[in-house]
């Protein structure tokens, strides 16, 4: 299990607990690393590696990413890089990693060069989104992840944009059957499109909607302005 220290201290606990009851005699391992964007790098990255071969990982290991963004993408990454490739499973923990990150199979981390220039396309075996937990979240990190359901709503979707308009404040209360509404109308576009263009070589491209002079920015204010703003 590959985790931030804040949402380990959230669920790292419970989600052991339930390993232990029902992983049989699998071997369980938790590591967690300092929160935040400033962890995207190729140090936290070689931290997992080295804990896992430590601990004698071998390549019928799999990496559990339970987190945001940021956890997804250095979990996926290393889960690509470690012994070859073993598999990933995602469970995100944030608006931003239920509607976009989990989904699509992108992994990366960040350089002094710029943001996600170093990574694989690594997809994950399943991915668990149990929007409860966003209950933990600040409104701040809760309207920064619908962002990219907005996103998806103008590049395809202009019955869902129209909700998002129309409700925007419940949404961003997490409305319960308004968000699964939003949620799932989010994941299935970019699942479809995914599925139709893997490795960006056409469609998929339409995802970077508003990304190219907002990484720009976020390159030079991160960690004041989160990546949905």
């Amino acid at each position: 299990i590959v985790s931030d220290e804040t949402v380990d201290r959230h669920y790292g606990d419970r989600l052991m607990q339930a390993f232990k009851q029902h992983a049989g005699p699998s071997k369980v391992l938790r590591y967690a690393f300092a929160a935040g964007e400033s962890s995207k790098n190729r140090e936290t990255k070689a931290g997992i590696e080295d804990y896992m071969l430590s601990n004698k990982c071998t390549r019928d290991s799999a990496i559990l990413a339970l987190g945001g963004g940021v956890v997804g993408d250095l979990a996926g990454f290393t889960a690509a890089t470690y012994m070859r490739g073993i598999p990933v499973v995602q469970v995100p923990t944030s608006t931003m990693a239920m509607i976009d990150s989990s989904v699509g199979g992108k992994t990366a981390l960040n350089v002094p060069a710029g943001k996600n220039l170093i990574g694989a396309f690594h997809q994950p075996k399943v991915i668990f989104a149990d929007p409860t937990v966003l209950s933990t979240l600040s409104r701040r990190e809760v309207v920064e992840g619908l962002a990219e359901a907005i996103k998806m709503g103008v590049i395809r979707d202009a019955q869902l944009f129209e909700t998002m308009a129309t409700n925007a404040e419940p949404i961003m209360s997490l409305d319960n059957q308004l968000l699964q509404e939003v949620l799932h109308k989010a994941v299935k576009h970019k699942a479809d499109i995914v599925a139709i263009d893997e490795k960006e070589t056409g469609l998929r491209a339409t995802l970077n909607y508003g990304h190219t002079i907002g990484h720009a920015i976020e390159a030079l204010v991160s960690p004041k302005m989160l990546h949905g703003e």
